[in-house]
């Protein structure tokens, strides 16, 4: 014990000596490292950690599948109807609860804060066994029927919202006209069975007061993705068996419900029953995957950089190690040494990492909370530490075994008598260049990888939407109260708004539509002419909307303010729904009908194409593109949503809006306020989160494998100095030198180059579905590009130690090579 004792003294005492080999061990390993455990702990997160909820094996979530007259999937979208006929089937079920995702405004709260809400039958947490901090959970008196109206809240929206208050039990909150009786908060560890993507419910809310219209609760024909069923199997039935069970029985409604609905004419649904975690995780799996790859590729890098600098950290203690093998020091006391120095620094590199890994934990919860399930609970665990420990032990045991390698003992016992002349210890070229090609091979593909996401993330952010949305600003109305009020109370009340709304010196211009970001639904129209059908998508507008938008015209006519205010029967449809409809794009005078309207639309106008790529509004633009048919029909005055195009540098306040409201009418407030940016922003959150890290991490890879090359290759330099001398003693000139070294690390590169090639042709085979879209030919200029920057930095680090060299007289470099 004293001489392990002993030996990290020395250990510490001969590492304080070199503080900038000590800093640049610990800052590039503490970062790498902490990088690594991030997406360890992800990965255990969301591939091995159980859900914390009991019988999770037995939890399924029910999907409804629909299917399109050619088979086709059409998207996991259940209907009212179809979800209560699902809870109510006691056949497979042992316990069940519905599920419908929303939003709505906390009127009686004096900011009048937007949240996310869940209305859900009393089972739900039942099933779940949710941990609360205060109150109780739904219970009976609250199952459908009841019309019992009470609430709990998220802990987050105690704390946030009613700052926590201690008797929060007695208070009271109005949403949509109700009042509600808070009666549980739910603990801060409770982990919600997130299944819709970048939300979190902030206020649960029983299924009675749901917002979905009397006529939807009886149409099998209107879907909707934020319809959701958990159900917990009966034990002595599986999810095949229950699937078979159920489908026959809800396609057989769901035909039924629609069979006077020719749209829907040979479609047909399908059950499926999906684990709880896989419908949580999702695709998110094989991210986290991919992710932990690059991490490790990335550790691998970093380790054979810092195996240069213990190398040469090994060479310079030489004469050091001499002596103790001289006095009787055996190889394992000399392996005992470095490992006391390794193993120390890797101890200081954890503790510095598990520090970086709380903070991208932090980073990850805040900004990928949209992307990546259960990221709330990632923290430092005994899985992370005892792993991060492992890891380390690893590295230090490596990296002082490939150091004592090295050493010759028996060169070591007889060098002091030499006084070390020509005796010098060195790096053998074949290792050498196996650390050269490792470098070349991990940093082809992972920059090569990099980039390749990088650049459809760019592409996709950056291809023009066909519309502007500068100064714009998007406004959706609530009405709080239980009873509706008519039409032309609403159209009274609205003229009167869009009224109020033009006073304010801010505003330039308003339209009372909904903006092409809400999202477009698909209608059939038929041809009055040649009876042909067509589903194109389409959206009700009135006459500023394209104004607005600067979305131009290119034939026709806009719509007038008549046409909006007495919602004539006219039509704008764009050019490729144009052309769809004519072969010369001349679509002008043509008359669609509808039968849902009871109206034929004339076709007035014809208006640019817009490109909602990867922008996927509300799960019904599921065809995107400036070739995606689209009709345009004047709204009408009830519209409860607008967009504000304000004056250069201008805006207003949520609490203005508010004030303006209340002004009209009381039951009136702001549902949502928010520019056109920074919608487009959150649709492409995905998209920019992906172009910031990668190019994070591809630069940080870029620099690391620079770094590790201009080590290694420096290094072979020093040991040709000799020769250098000898070769322009005897006339070879500097450019004789430059290309000879280049010649000498040719090879090497294109071994490395082509050990890439083989790592990327593995992923491939491995992860095949994610890798495909990296083998097209438009990816070749990525991969020249990624080859490029490679080859600069190792011509770079071939020539710039060499020019101490070859600046020298030969006799300098015949003497310093003693």
């Amino acid at each position: 014990m004293r001489m392990f004792i002993y030996q990290y003294k020395q250990a510490w005492t001969s590492l304080k000596k070199q503080s900038g080999f000590v800093l640049t061990v610990l800052l590039t390993m503490g970062i790498t490292l902490s990088a690594l455990l991030c997406a360890i702990t992800l990965n255990y997160l969301l591939l091995v950690k159980p859900l914390p909820y009991p019988e999770q094996d037995r939890l399924f979530v029910g999907e409804h599948r629909v299917f399109g007259a050619e088979k086709q999937f059409m998207g996991p979208f259940a209907s009212y109807p179809g979800l209560v006929q699902l809870y109510e089937n006691k056949e497979v079920f042992e316990k069940a609860s519905m599920i419908i995702y929303g939003q709505d405004v906390i009127v009686s709260h004096d900011d009048q804060p937007l949240v996310n809400t869940a209305h859900v039958t009393p089972e739900l947490h039942h099933i779940l066994e949710s941990p609360l901090a205060l109150g109780r959970m739904f219970e009976a008196s609250e199952a459908i029927d009841t019309y019992n109206p009470v609430a709990m809240l998220s802990y987050s929206t105690w704390q946030k919202e009613f700052g926590g208050r201690s008797n929060i039990l007695d208070q009271k909150m109005t949403l949509s006209g109700v009042s509600y009786r808070i009666i549980g908060v739910l603990a801060e560890r409770f982990v919600e069975p997130r299944l819709v993507s970048g939300r979190e419910v902030q206020v649960w809310l029983p299924w009675d007061y749901n917002q979905t219209s009397k006529f939807d609760r009886q149409d099998y024909g209107t879907v909707d993705g934020n319809y959701k069923f958990i159900g917990l199997l009966k034990k002595n039935i599986d999810s095949n068996q229950a699937e078979q069970i159920l489908t026959p029985i809800m396609n057989e409604s769901w035909q039924e419900g629609v069979s006077t609905i020719d749209f829907f004419k040979g479609w047909s649904v399908l059950i499926s029953m999906i684990p709880l975690k896989e419908a949580m995780i999702g695709q998110s799996a094989l991210t986290a995957i991919i992710f932990l790859a690059g991490m490790v590729g990335l550790a691998l890098i970093a380790c054979v950089n810092i195996s240069n600098l213990f190398i040469a950290r090994i060479v310079q203690k030489q004469r050091q190690m001499a002596i103790q093998a001289a006095i009787g020091a055996t190889k394992k006391h000399v392996f005992k040494t470095i490992f006391a120095e390794t193993s120390l620094l890797m101890c200081l590199s954890t503790v510095l990492a598990l520090i970086l890994a709380n903070v991208g934990f932090f980073v990850m919860q805040k900004y990928f909370v949209a992307i990546l399930p259960r990221v709330n609970e990632l923290d430092l665990n005994y899985i992370n530490v005892g792993a991060s420990a492992i890891i380390s032990l690893i590295i230090a045991f490596v990296f002082a075994k490939l150091s004592s390698h090295m050493l010759n003992y028996r060169a070591l016992n007889t060098s002091l008598q030499s006084s070390g002349k020509g005796s010098a210890l060195q790096v053998s070229k074949k290792t050498r260049q196996l650390l050269i090609t490792s470098q070349i091979a991990l940093a082809t593909v992972l920059i090569f990888v990099n980039f390749s996401l990088l650049n459809s993330a760019l592409k996709t952010i950056n291809t023009p939407l066909g519309f502007t949305t500068s100064n714009i600003s998007v406004l959706a109305l609530n009405f709080s109260s239980v009873d509706p009020a008519s039409e032309e109370e609403v159209i009274s009340k609205m003229v009167e708004i869009v009224d109020k709304i033009e006073t304010l010196p801010e505003v330039d211009s308003v339209s009372q539509s909904y903006s092409p970001l809400a999202g477009f639904w698909g209608r059939e129209f038929i041809n009055v002419s040649s009876n042909e059908q067509y589903t194109p998508y389409y959206d009700e507008i009135d006459h500023r909307y394209f104004n607005i938008l600067k979305q131009p015209l290119v034939r026709g006519d806009n719509f007038t303010r008549s046409d909006f205010r007495d919602s004539n029967n006219v039509m704008i449809v764009n050019q490729a729904f144009a052309q769809e409809l004519t072969t010369d794009g001349n679509a002008l005078g043509l008359k669609l009908s509808n039968e849902e309207y009871d109206s034929t639309f004339e076709i007035i106008g014809i208006v640019n194409g817009i490109n909602l790529k990867d922008i996927n509004a509300l799960g019904r633009d599921d065809i995107t593109g400036t070739a995606v048919p689209r009709a345009y029909i004047p709204g009408g005055l009830y519209k409860q949503s607008f967009m504000l195009k304000f004056k250069p540098g201008q805006s207003v306040s949520r609490q203005q809006l508010a004030e303006l409201l209340a002004e009209v009418d009381s039951r009136y407030s702001v549902y949502n306020f928010k520019t056109l940016s920074d919608i487009v922003n959150q649709f492409l959150i995905t998209e920019i989160t992906v172009s910031v890290t990668t190019s994070v991490l591809a630069s940080f890879i870029f620099l690391l494998a620079a770094i590790g090359l201009y080590g290694i290759l420096s290094y072979g330099t020093h040991l040709r100095q000799y020769e250098f001398g000898t070769r322009m003693a005897l006339g070879a000139t500097r450019k004789n030198l430059i290309v000879m070294i280049i010649s000498d690390n040719i090879k090497t590169l294109l071994v490395g180059f082509i050990g890439g090639v083989m790592l990327f042709l593995l992923a491939y085979i491995f992860f095949n579905d994610y890798f495909q879209q990296f083998i097209y030919w438009q990816r070749l200029l990525i991969l020249l590009a990624t080859l490029l920057l490679i080859t600069i930095a190792t011509l770079f680090s071939c020539y710039w130690p060499l020019r101490r060299y070859i600046n020298e007289r030969p006799i300098v470099n015949l003497r310093g090579s003693d």
